[in-house]
């Protein structure tokens, strides 16, 4: 992995770990996340138009261009949810980190990419982290925290969402080899404003008053989550997607301090020892 695809997927952890601070924060979740991507489709029409006259999608690019909207539907919809009912710093490192488990297992199937063995042990130490990060107090309670933070609902939700996670990662890696990243990642926000339309209006009081309360909190949302993935994008262009999406999870140091410092949740120090790990294992994949 270059230092260059390192630096974009740092940007890109750190814009994804503030839109999901955002999320975490609002006071309804489903209707704050489909405020953010309509007006992401609305911001970024005119660039995704430009590239799209100037490298028109190719019958091939549609295929991926409609699966990685219906994929991120289901990535936007259980995070919603699980946010809606789990705290910031168990949902986020419950979904990044089943995304980083499978990923591998998903490319070595599906692409033919192979992990080194010192590739192996860098995703090992994020694992490792996001374990740790993931556990309540010290000792026996840790262990017996971990299992009711990855029995609750919100929880569940977040596991599910790693699936997308690892899928999405996955099949996008071929896409961006057909479609101009940025026409690309405009398909996956249009996609979800137009699935999220009919719930969205059905709920106009609650949507009503997300835009009335949060109005400089929804348009950093709808400018940061694109471009977080942009970045992502345009990595995959010259990387394995598997260093890829092991190295965006640095992330979760960000998620965890503004967990454990703007939002009060508990247990921080255990994030905190937990993204110290994932640090680690993010620049051995670099030097991997």
């Amino acid at each position: 992995m270059t230092l260059l695809a390192l630096a974009l997927v740092l940007a890109s952890a750190l814009a994804h770990a503030t839109w999901n601070y955002l999320a975490k924060s609002s006071r309804d979740k489903g209707a704050f996340m489909w405020a953010f991507v309509a007006l992401s489709s609305v911001i970024y029409l005119p660039v995704a138009g430009y590239f799209a006259s100037a490298s028109p999608v190719p019958p091939d690019g549609w295929i991926y261009a409609v699966g990685t909207m219906l994929l991120h539907v289901a990535y936007f919809s259980l995070l919603g949810a699980a946010y809606a009912r789990e705290d910031l710093s168990v949902v986020y490192p419950a979904a990044r980190g089943t995304g980083i488990v499978l990923v591998p297992l998903v490319a070595a199937v599906t692409l033919g990419e192979r992990v080194s063995p010192a590739g192996a042990l860098a995703i090992a130490a994020i694992v490792a982290g996001i374990v740790v990060a993931h556990t309540r107090g010290s000792g026996w309670p840790a262990v017996a925290g971990l299992a009711r933070s990855f029995g609750s609902k919100g929880s569940r939700l977040a596991l599910l969402t790693g699936v997308t996670i690892a899928a999405y990662s996955a099949w996008d890696k071929q896409g961006v080899s057909l479609v101009n990243p940025l026409v690309y990642i405009y398909f996956v926000f249009l996609g979800q404003a137009l699935a999220g339309a009919p719930g969205a209006l059905w709920r106009w009081e609650a949507l009503r008053r997300e835009v009335r309360e949060r109005k400089g909190a929804i348009v950093a949302a709808a400018v940061l989550s694109p471009l977080a993935y942009l970045l992502v994008l345009v990595a995959l262009t010259f990387s394995q997607v598997s260093y890829v999406a092991a190295s965006r999870e640095v992330g979760i140091v960000v998620g965890a301090l503004l967990g454990a410092t703007v939002l009060k949740e508990p247990h921080g120090r255990n994030r905190l020892l937990g993204s110290a790990a994932i640090v680690v294992g993010v620049f051995g994949l670099a030097l991997a």
